[in-house]
């Protein structure tokens, strides 16, 4: 009787076992149909840095984050909303910027030299991002050995639309006919090119090949091919990651693992910085590209070889890369329905003083008047409270706050104004030859006190 209680016992246990097998297996293949970006937040992420290691007793990554880097800034091809971005991590992260000595541009547009740029209190430089003509020789002597080069490019079609807008080229350029001025121009480039009398003592030309000067390529060589080639090939061993404004998000989240940042790090305001409106072309696309192509021919090379490029580095990370892509547009856009609600615009009074009027010395009897002017700016909204994003695979849970919003509301203007005022220059060198740029954004007094500016 007991042997057969226990051989009872046995297989019951048996059974329950293989159940109990059965159940978790079952589990575990949910699990797998149906994981979304929060249960992906419980295991280690998929895709693999090539600056990361491993370490740790599981064998956890561990990141080495990318302090240096320089970006060489294209000219209306998204490098001002980009820039901001990287104005915001040099900030964040107390790095020292190749700032211009001038308002803006460090050299530009010529190669940059010494004069160019405020020197720093220690002779060293983690950051460059203002415009200035890619070379790397030059680079090299004055960025860290480990420093990452960093690029954007832009359709050349869209990119020359934008420069025709900024640039007011329609006026410039006489004698151009119909609606779209783009598609006249197009149509016999070299008649308003050349000679081109606002530009002709520079060594550049807005409509053809900008992009590619840039870069540092000699327009002189436009039409040898074998220059063109060449110089691509130098460009993609030098420069480490070209991102594509076409493809902005996918560009971004592989800047974000390759500098091993944090998906908040790459957060942006996604109103164009530098944006203005100008015609939708009446002329078809594919006959302006042909006739651009043949025009711009080293932009076009370009484009096409980065763009490439940039897919097959895609392809080269792991499955979740696109998983990452739309979770990273879904927090832009809920930090950007926040940042709505989270920073307003508010009333600033202004003091503006009419002096007295005073001839030859003497006073004419005309009082000081003070006017009193207000003025919009940005400010915060109390009551916004702050917007958590969850942890994920690809990033922990962080806070996107009103201050934050500010920042990112802020223009490279603003950023300049802030980064030259905090920049810490040698004891012997007066801070009156540098040149502060207004800000654009941001209440002067706001920025004051967000920063800590005396």
């Amino acid at each position: 009787m007991m042997a057969h209680t226990s051989g009872l016992t046995a297989t019951s246990y048996s059974y329950i076992l293989v159940c109990l097998l059965a159940y978790v297996g079952f589990c575990c293949f949910m699990a797998t149909m149906y994981t979304d970006e929060t249960s992906l937040s419980i295991r280690t992420p998929l895709h693999k840095m090539p600056n990361r290691r491993f370490s740790g007793e599981h064998g956890e990554e561990i990141c080495d984050i990318k302090h240096n880097f320089m970006f060489v800034k294209v000219h209306k091809a998204g490098g001002t909303t980009t820039t901001c971005i990287f104005q915001r991590f040099g900030y964040e992260h107390n790095l020292t910027f190749v700032l211009p000595v001038v308002k803006t541009d460090v050299g530009w547009p010529n190669f940059l030299k010494q004069e160019d740029f405020i020197p720093s209190a220690d002779g060293t430089y983690n950051v460059l991002v203002d415009h200035t003509v890619y070379h790397r020789q030059l680079l090299d002597h004055l960025m860290p050995p480990d420093t990452v080069y960093i690029s954007i490019l832009r359709h050349p079609l869209a990119q020359l639309r934008s420069v025709f807008n900024w640039y007011h080229l329609a006026k410039k350029f006489q004698g151009l006919k119909g609606p779209d001025p783009v598609a006249s121009f197009l149509e016999n480039p070299k008649k308003f090119q050349i000679p081109y009398a606002h530009a002709k003592h520079a060594p550049y030309t807005h409509a053809k090949n900008f992009m590619a000067y840039d870069l540092g390529f000699p327009l002189g060589l436009s039409d040898d091919q074998s220059s063109v080639d060449e110089f691509i090939q130098k460009i993609s061993r030098e420069i480490d990651l070209v991102l594509i404004l076409e493809h902005y998000a996918e560009s971004l989240v592989l800047l974000r693992r390759m500098m091993c940042w944090t998906l908040k790090d790459i957060l942006y305001n996604v109103v164009p910085k530098n944006g203005r409106r100008y015609r939708k072309p009446t002329t078809n696309t594919t006959t302006l590209i042909q006739m651009h192509r043949q025009w711009s021919n080293v932009d076009y090379q370009l484009y096409d070889y980065f763009n490439a490029t940039l897919w097959r580095k895609i392809q080269q990370e792991d499955q979740d890369f696109h998983q990452e892509v739309r979770h990273f547009e879904k927090v832009l856009q809920s930090t950007t329905t926040y940042c709505t609600n989270a920073i307003i615009k508010l009333p600033v009074i202004t003091n503006t003083v009419n002096a007295t009027e005073t001839i030859n010395g003497t006073s004419s009897g005309t009082t000081n008047e003070r006017n009193k002017t207000a003025v919009l700016t940005w400010g915060v909204n109390e009551t916004a409270g702050i917007l958590t994003i969850p942890r994920t695979a690809w990033h922990d849970e962080f806070d996107v706050n009103p201050s934050l919003c500010l920042k990112l509301k802020m223009e490279w203007l603003d950023w300049a104004h802030v980064l030259k005022t905090k920049h810490k220059m040698p004891a012997n060198v007066s801070a009156t030859v540098v040149k502060y740029p207004k800000p654009k954004t941001l209440d002067e007094n706001l920025m004051m006190r967000m920063f800590h500016i005396d």
